[in-house]
């Protein structure tokens, strides 16, 4: 079997704006191998057949150490859609509360990495792209920009805004392009003062990125422990090689789960000096202090309404007429309100081809 060539870290360190560190999740191929799954080609690289196999032990990687303090020490986590989901969302948006909220990174509070589980706020629809569309990163950073400015997102030291692209998108760094040199990054933006984090993440609906919902379930966690513990990329735990905690143990993936379902989802787990590779176990989620209020006036049911529309401030508008696709507008409204303890069913939030933001309201001052 001819062996695939892979890149040298020098060169995954160049990808990005930020220097000496990988900000990104290589493709499968290129740092390491990966657990087989059922699906994959019989041709593909020499696999690790052993979960939790770790490549990057105890103590292994030289110099990982926190260089300056950059870390969201509370993480408050949005997925932002920029358009239609390429696949099952409900099942990302429980993986999401879940690899937030339910211990997978106990271990970074346990052992003094400056970071802890949090909490998972839901999702918003940010402005949506068409197929073909390629989006740079100084895309990602004014579409982050322009959604808090609008007051669409509200954001403080402790955000990570997940932009999450539709299907055949491209995400692009400084010529770099997802799939071929990447399947995520993370990164950070100036804002008032402070630094909020945000990720990116592509579909993974291609070769390089494994092409299954588990690869970009795992992705997603690689990302997040790695923003949580350097969230300027560079400025927290990071490796004297540029490594990062999830580019230690990458594509190294394992079933995750409550102890009725174990394997429900796929992660990855990320270095720790005292541990190697690591993740928490599963627990319930523990209540926060953190977690948004819940709306209970107008003016805060108008806010949800208005984050689901893009800012809309005409509530005698159609939802067909701001939102390309009303069946993510009435999620996003439901998943907002079940995120702040509402009891509310998705069916209460009306989304008929001639349902108007306002009749949208009357039904939520109503429950």
């Amino acid at each position: 079997m001819k062996k695939e060539k892979r890149t040298s870290l020098r060169k995954l360190t160049e990808i990005g704006p930020r220097p000496n560190v990988i900000q990104i999740v290589p493709p499968r191929n290129v740092m390491r191998p990966s657990v087989r799954r059922e699906s994959d080609p019989d041709d593909m690289h020499d696999l690790v057949v052993h979960p939790l196999a770790s490549p990057t032990g105890p103590g292994g990687a030289k110099g990982f150490r926190n260089r300056a303090g950059s870390t969201i020490k509370n993480p408050q986590v949005m997925n932002v859609y920029l358009g239609p989901f390429w696949g099952d969302q409900a099942f990302v948006e429980g993986f999401s509360k879940a690899v937030v909220e339910n211990g997978y990174l106990d271990p970074l509070r346990e052992l003094g990495y400056g970071t802890d589980s949090g909490t998972y706020l839901g999702f918003a629809m940010g402005p949506a792209l068409a197929p073909g569309t390629t989006f740079h990163d100084i895309d990602a950073r004014k579409t982050l920009k322009n959604l808090l400015d609008a007051g669409t997102l509200h954001g403080d030291e402790n955000s990570l805004f997940v932009f999450i692209l539709p299907d055949k998108v491209t995400s692009e760094m400084g010529g770099d392009k997802s799939c071929s040199s990447y399947c995520g990054y993370h990164d950070a933006i100036p804002h008032n003062g402070i630094d909020l984090a945000y990720a990116v993440l592509p579909s993974p609906l291609c070769k390089g990125c494994g092409g299954e919902i588990a690869d970009f379930t795992a992705v997603y966690a690689h990302e997040l422990a790695e923003a949580c513990t350097d969230k300027v990329p560079g400025k927290g735990w990071v490796a004297d090689d540029g490594q990062e905690n999830g580019d230690l143990e990458a594509w190294i993936l394992l079933g995750w789960g409550p102890p009725s379902q174990p394997n429900l989802y796929t992660v990855q787990g990320y270095y720790t000096n005292e541990r190697g590779n690591t993740i928490g176990h599963w627990r319930s989620s523990r209540a926060s202090t953190f977690r948004t209020a819940a709306p209970s006036g107008v003016q805060q049911l108008v806010e949800v309404i208005s984050g689901c529309a893009f800012g809309e401030s005409d509530f005698s508008k159609k939802v067909v007429e701001v939102v390309p696709d009303p069946t993510m507008f009435q999620q996003c409204v439901f998943a907002k309100m079940k995120a702040a303890g509402h009891d509310i069913a998705i069916g209460d939030i009306p989304a008929a081809s001639d349902t108007t933001l306002e009749d949208v309201l009357e039904a939520l001052e109503q429950l």
